[in-house]
């Protein structure tokens, strides 16, 4: 019997790639694996390519996979979540010329793929002629001014806030002397409206240079003429070498937007002369009402809190005279605090994208998970305590005025909580987060006291209250002390909650 010939395409992480491989019957499908190029010599099969650069209908390694090999179908596996369209529209182009049967894996689950990111032959040769003509025009240019293009992953407001910041804040500091960048958003889509605007009043962004980049990596120019941000280099929305820290803040609202801000907070019930705190906590829904299809909200449990432990902490701002407002945009269920200074402004009905940017960026000081608006508080550099963090090497340590509360990690063959070193030397610091699933880790939430007393110290930090004993001096210098400089992290300024390292420190050290 004539087997199946069955291309298969990995974009996803290792472990992902290795398990579709797992279960495919190799009596009835013959197999060729293309994948990138820094997984060579991971996998044993016979038939096996590498690529390097972005997908296109004519991208080489594509091309000659498909005129040797001639698969039946072709699967683009994607790990947990789908953002492939661009492989997808690459793969199905050829579905017009063969048989072909186009599929995406996404958690080793086979869904075919959209047929209305097939590409018309006659639209792809058209195009091929036209950025043939970009890319001789941005060469003629770059004779005189050195052009680059750079795509902004504006589709998570985490991404698109920190990959404009820190490339604004390497300007300040000389890092891009001499050459004329040019951005578009991600697929012309971004998570909210209000920061796009901002940006784009500093950085040249527009969605025609979308095919400039596009003829830059199809005639082979990306390596002179392509600007990787923040995402792209390290896969991570993270300012791994403190950029922030190191430059002003670059973004503000017009007065027209500081009137309109002001009279929401007063619509609001919100006093805006006195000062307020903003909180966030991340529950199990938050990724059906983010992500409603080939969402791992599952897999991001460990991520998560109940919002309830927060209300102890929220009652101590609000006796000391803070407005406090609960933030996010999908929620489970409400704070439950009857106080006329406490509005749940998730729940209320109110909120909108202008908000979510104008509230965080005038707080005194902003409380919550990692998270896309906690990235919009250190763009304005607002202090933030960063709680119910999971792994120790994810959290950044750039920021002085910043406050940590991590999760314990329980481990339930040995029935204790592993100490900082473990969790570094076994390198559960910087684990996948799905990986915590079905593990023999337990992540254990910060509790309200937790929560409570690094409220409070962070509140005393900011108005200047705070004392640090000789005991908060050595745990914390022990605390650091573990850690060592890396691609995630640069500096370890940022102190942890101390009432939490007296509380633990006989676990963790």
């Amino acid at each position: 019997m004539k087997k199946k010939r069955l291309l298969i395409i990995g974009t996803a992480k290792q472990s992902y790639i290795k398990d579709y491989l797992a279960k495919i019957d190799y009596n009835t499908t013959e197999v060729h694996l293309l994948v990138p190029e820094r997984d060579r010599e991971t996998y044993s099969l016979p038939n096996i390519s590498y690529f390097k650069g972005n997908f296109h209908p004519l991208f080489l390694p594509l091309l000659k996979r498909m005129l040797s090999f001639r698969p039946d179908e072709a699967v683009i596996v994607c790990g947990m979540t789908y953002d492939h369209d661009n492989v997808v529209k690459a793969v199905s182009f050829y579905s017009c010329f063969k048989n072909l049967k186009v599929k995406i894996s996404v958690r080793n689950i086979d869904v075919p793929a959209d047929i209305n990111l097939r590409p018309s032959p006659a639209k792809e040769i058209t195009k091929w002629a036209g950025l043939g003509t970009i890319a001789l025009l941005i060469k003629a240019v770059a004779l005189f001014k050195k052009i680059r293009v750079g795509e902004i992953y504006s589709t998570r407001l985490g991404h698109l806030t920190l990959e404009c910041e820190i490339y604004l804040s390497e300007i300040d500091l000389g890092r891009h002397n001499g050459y004329l960048d040019l951005f578009y958003f991600k697929d012309d889509k971004v998570a909210n409206n209000t920061i796009a605007s901002l940006y784009a009043r500093k950085m040249k962004i527009h969605r025609f240079n979308k095919h400039l980049l596009d003829a830059i990596r199809r005639f082979n120019m990306a390596e002179q003429h392509e600007l990787l941000l923040n995402t792209r280099i390290i896969a991570f929305s993270r300012d791994f070498e403190c950029m922030l820290q190191q430059a002003d803040r670059h973004i503000a609202f017009t007065e027209a937007q500081e009137i309109k801000g002001t009279s929401t907070l007063k619509a609001m019930g919100v006093d805006p002369n006195l000062p307020h705190v903003c909180l966030l906590g991340r529950d199990s829904v938050f990724l059906q009402g983010a992500i409603p299809v080939f969402n791992d909200g599952d897999m991001q449990r460990p991520r998560n809190m109940d919002i309830d432990t927060f209300k102890s902490g929220t009652e101590e701002l609000l006796k000391r005279g803070y407005n406090v407002l609960r933030m996010g945009s999908v929620v489970k269920a409400p704070l439950q605090i009857d106080h006329p200074s406490f509005i749940d402004y998730a729940t209320s009905g109110i909120r909108s994208d202008f908000m979510d940017i104008y509230l965080t960026s005038k707080c005194s000081f902003f409380v919550g998970i990692q998270s896309g608006l906690q990235h919009v508080a250190s763009a304005f550099r607002i202090p933030c305590l960063r709680v119910n963090v999971a792994r120790l090497e994810m959290i950044e340590y750039c920021y002085p005025e910043d406050l940590i509360l991590f999760k314990l990690l329980w481990s339930k063959r040995e029935k204790r909580i592993l100490k900082v070193s473990e969790q570094l030397e076994s390198g559960i610091s910087r684990w996948p987060i799905e990986k915590f699933i079905n593990s023999d880790i337990e992540v254990i939430d910060n509790t309200g006291d937790e929560l409570r007393e690094a409220i409070l110290e962070m509140h005393r930090r900011i108005n200047g209250t705070w004392k640090t004993s000789p005991e908060d001096i050595e745990l914390q210098n022990k605390y650091r002390s573990f850690f060592k400089v890396s691609e995630l992290n640069s500096r370890f300024d940022t102190p942890v909650s101390s009432y939490f390292l007296r509380k633990h420190a006989a676990k963790l050290f």
